[in-house]
């Protein structure tokens, strides 16, 4: 097999959220607005303070408790205001909702910007599927693996997908979360997007209560295969990365890795994993670093050693 990853996280804003989220940004200053309002456990909101700064307009973010001191200066230096909106991001979005409420009553020219759950957003994330395309030489992969937290990274790849194959129901999505953020699994159990009651996961930047309606849908017409695994899986693998890549990601992003160096893969998808190239988003994230990193390792007493050594090809941009 032929394993790429594609890192999509080498952006000013640390996470593969700059690339939806910017292409929202500029439409609505296109159309005239002058200010930007997010809801974010971190990325999403970094993309919009950035994409905001370049743009000359201004930016307000609503992010979660306990958002690491280097992070929020970023907002800081980016002249964002940031405000912490409560400990889970649907708390946070509810109160950057009213605040995009009152300036509509002030007369501002305000755009909320939704960090997932906005077609924006998906049309911005589905380049990455042409970039794909061209680096593979027009190669269709086998698989694409990556993670789901609200769904605007998936949403993405799926119209991407539907772009240049016009089925994207033959090239598989494999779509991992951790337990205690696994709103999506929980949600095609059910048929419907379901709200859980906490995000009990240390994967902070999968939090959504729930899911955006579209990851739901497309799956009853595509062939997205919805995976599970631990916090302790998505740490671990965080850290092989580190030392196969000298790479550091979030456990969101480790969550995407674990089917790699847990060797999941043929559990996962079974059958459905023809010939073709397998390639594995790397989604980063701006909001670990570390000394972070290292304390979740000795937390789940995970050794220095690699488990497994998978060194992936890295799909460039030429």
């Amino acid at each position: 097999k032929q394993w790429y990853q594609r890192r999509v996280a080498i952006t000013a804003g640390g996470s593969f959220k700059l690339r939806g989220i910017g292409h929202a940004c500029r439409l609505a200053v296109k159309n005239g607005a002058t200010h930007l309002v997010c809801s974010s456990g971190g990325n999403a909101g970094l993309a919009t303070a950035y994409s905001a700064n370049r743009l000359g307009v201004r930016a307000t973010v609503f992010t979660m408790d306990g958002l690491p001191q280097p992070v929020l200066r970023k907002f800081y230096d980016l002249g964002c205001d940031i405000h912490i909106g409560g400990p889970v991001w649907d708390v946070c979005d509810a109160t950057a909702k009213r605040f995009v409420k009152q300036l509509e009553k002030q007369g501002t020219r305000v755009m909320y910007v939704h960090p997932f759950d906005m077609a924006a957003v998906h049309d911005g994330h589905s380049t990455l599927v042409h970039e794909v395309h061209s680096q593979l030489k027009g190669q269709t992969p086998s698989l694409f693996v990556t993670c789901v937290g609200g769904g605007g990274l998936l949403a993405g790849i799926h119209k991407g997908l539907q772009s240049f194959t016009h089925r994207p129901d033959t090239v598989p999505i494999l779509a991992m979360e951790t337990q205690g953020a696994d709103s999506y699994s929980q949600a095609l159990a059910a048929g419907k997007p379901i709200k859980l009651e906490a995000i009990t996961s240390i994967a902070k930047t999968l939090g959504a209560l729930q899911v955006c309606d579209k990851v739901v849908e497309i799956a009853r017409h595509s062939d997205i295969i919805s995976r599970v695994t631990d916090d302790k899986a998505a740490v671990r693998a965080c850290w092989n990365f580190l030392r196969d890549h000298q790479y550091l990601v979030e456990p969101a992003c480790g969550a995407t890795l674990s089917a790699i160096y847990d060797n999941k893969l043929e559990e996962y998808v079974g059958d459905k994993l023809e010939d073709g190239p397998i390639v594995v988003v790397v989604c980063g994230g701006a909001t670990v670093d570390l000394e972070t990193l290292m304390k979740l390792k000795e937390s789940f007493g995970i050794d220095g050693s690699l488990e497994r050594h998978y060194p992936l090809e890295t799909l460039t941009v030429e």
